[in-house]
């Protein structure tokens, strides 16, 4: 029962008015709580924007650096950038806004996360981790730069918000995993589809 018909019912005796008061200047006493307005989040700046702030921040590390960079991080920011490059001129040319992403360039780009080369939770164990545990959310290639060398590589309807979410889900599933590599061979992800040769 409401507090305020309680009141209401509690009219009869001088007890229950004092009551009634007591719970009436509680009930006056409480202030409205409004939940907290969460603030968006934030957008990533244009494509033009995000390239020129990339420019910059390389020259200014090979001014720091002397000119002499590791060579994987120099191929890997080449790599970054021709890719960003090509996505923008894709969508310039095709005028959609389409999204299509290989999952470590969503976990970084969308999800703010930051994928290591080597390690545990490593690049390449991140994308047979999705298509091991996740294979609804697309098969698609696409030939992309990867350390230099054009490779093939999958790549998921970003702009699709059931894909969207299903990366979202296993990029933090694998994350939050303490060894992805043991579940990934528990699951057979990395036993060979090859028809065992015939000896002659």
């Amino acid at each position: 029962m409401g507090t305020l018909r309680i009141a209401m019912l509690l009219t009869e005796s001088e007890i229950a008015a004092q009551v009634r008061t007591i719970i009436l200047d509680l009930i006056v006493a409480v202030p409205n709580i409004t939940p907290p307005v969460q603030p968006p989040a934030p957008a990533l700046p244009p494509v033009e924007q995000r390239l020129d702030t990339f420019v910059k921040a390389m020259k200014t590390l090979a001014e720091l650096t002397g000119g002499r960079l590791n060579p994987y991080m120099e191929q890997n920011c080449k790599d970054f950038a021709a890719n960003l490059i090509a996505d923008y001129n894709r969508q310039s040319l095709t005028s959609t806004q389409e999204k299509w992403l290989g999952v470590v360039n969503f976990a970084e780009s969308e999800l703010g996360k930051k994928v290591p080369l080597s390690g545990a939770h490593y690049r390449g164990h991140l994308g047979t981790w999705v298509r091991t545990f996740y294979p609804q959310l697309g098969d698609r290639q696409e030939t992309r730069l990867v350390n230099g060398v054009q490779q093939p590589i999958y790549v998921y309807a970003c702009h699709e918000p059931t894909v969207a979410a299903g990366l979202t889900k296993a990029v933090e599933e694998f994350f939050a995993h303490p060894s992805p590599g043991a579940a990934l061979r528990q699951a057979g992800a990395f036993t060979s589809k090859k028809e065992p040769a015939l000896a002659k």
